[in-house]
């Protein structure tokens, strides 16, 4: 049997594990420096595509770099203006390659999900709710009428609005991996 044979599961625990791990790195980096680093993501991507070759073949590895490309252009616009950081965008690039598309996809809508009640909690704690949407209006008007997209410096200019949103990436995946052990388990039992 290979490593890459799904044998009571056990292969998938490794593999989440390791995720989770470089999550919680990512997470703490974030935290602590407001960046994620390359390094990080890099050592991600390389274990990924290792995985990824033990479950299936170079071809696997193929996918998962169109995966990886995909995920960087789709999300370019929006880290242009500023809404996202890059950081964030590899973070979801790496959990795809080890998840695969249509589970990287759920994690990522769910992460912005988290991440959006996050940001409203964090407004009306601060009280700047009404200050950030009237700087949300004006910046809607100026793009509107320059027809230019520009970055949403109201946001990334005050620490204190920013969220560090490689915690709710950290949620959504354990959220998804715990669901995803459930399922796993209720039919091993």
């Amino acid at each position: 049997m290979r490593i890459g044979d799904y044998h009571g599961g056990g292969h998938r625990i490794i593999k989440s594990t390791v995720l989770i791990i470089l999550l919680v790195l990512a997470t703490v980096s974030d935290f602590k420096t407001y960046r994620i680093p390359n390094k990080l993501i890099l050592s991600g991507l390389v274990i990924s595509f290792y995985f990824q070759f033990l479950e299936g073949s170079f071809l696997s590895v193929l996918y998962s770099l169109g995966i990886l490309l995909l995920i960087c252009i789709v999300f370019l616009p929006i880290y242009y203006i500023r809404a996202i950081g890059a950081g964030d965008i590899k973070l979801f690039a790496m959990i795809s390659c080890f998840v695969g598309m249509k589970q990287g996809i759920q994690v990522i809508i769910v992460a912005f999900i988290i991440g959006g009640v996050f940001s409203i909690v964090k407004l009306f704690y601060y009280h700047i709710f009404r200050s950030q949407l009237q700087s949300l209006a004006e910046y809607i008007t100026q793009t509107y009428y320059l027809k230019k997209i520009v970055p949403y410096s109201s946001i990334s200019s005050k620490k204190k609005n920013v969220i560090h949103f490689s915690f709710p990436i950290l949620l959504s995946t354990i959220l998804l991996i715990g669901g995803d052990f459930i399922s796993l388990n209720v039919l091993l039992f």
